[in-house]
């Protein structure tokens, strides 16, 4: 890592980072160092969450993200082989980048009425994307809320989705 003000924009869309210790992966800010296996070169919340989700997928291979579209505000997040890796709330912009750079990941978008769907899945092209219920998933959001109290709903409610089936679609 680098500087504290960094540190703390990566520590409120990650859900395991340890500032100065040797983990699985080591993510450095560009301005003090170029080595690391993720190299940051910004530090606003929207950008640091848009590489993170971007580039972890990568370095990890898979995992499966949840998307909670909303009218302004999207949730998030990231798990890999069951544990929640990442998680934000950002614009349309922001997510609409991350889902067309995502890497191979299962994409699990929550279904309502209210939010278009097909806005989203057409941005990954023609591969298959998990539509889930939000109805469904609403038995585990108390669950997720209680063990993750710092998550905001959106994030929770994307965590949720990557918790249940959905049904496979794919629109080319």
């Amino acid at each position: 890592m680098g500087r504290r003000s960094l540190f703390e924009v990566v520590r409120r869309v990650s859900f395991n980072i340890a500032l100065f210790e040797r983990g699985d992966i080591t993510i450095v800010d560009a301005k003090l160092r170029e080595g690391g296996d993720i190299v940051l070169h910004c530090d606003s919340y929207r950008c640091v969450a848009q590489e993170l989700f971007t580039l972890l997928p990568k370095l990890l291979g898979g995992g499966k993200v949840g998307v909670d579209l909303g009218t302004s505000r999207n949730g998030m997040a990231y798990v890999w082989r069951g544990e929640p890796i990442l998680h934000a709330v950002l614009d349309w912009k922001t997510v609409e980048e991350i889902l067309r750079n995502i890497g191979p990941l299962q994409i699990y978008i929550g279904s309502s009425p209210y939010v278009d769907v097909k806005k989203a899945a057409t941005l990954v092209g023609c591969r298959e994307v998990r539509l889930v219920d939000e109805l469904a998933a609403g038995w585990t959001r108390r669950w997720l809320k209680a063990k993750y109290p710092e998550l905001e709903e959106d994030e929770i409610d994307a965590l949720a989705f990557t918790y249940h089936d959905g049904v496979a679609v794919s629109l080319c």
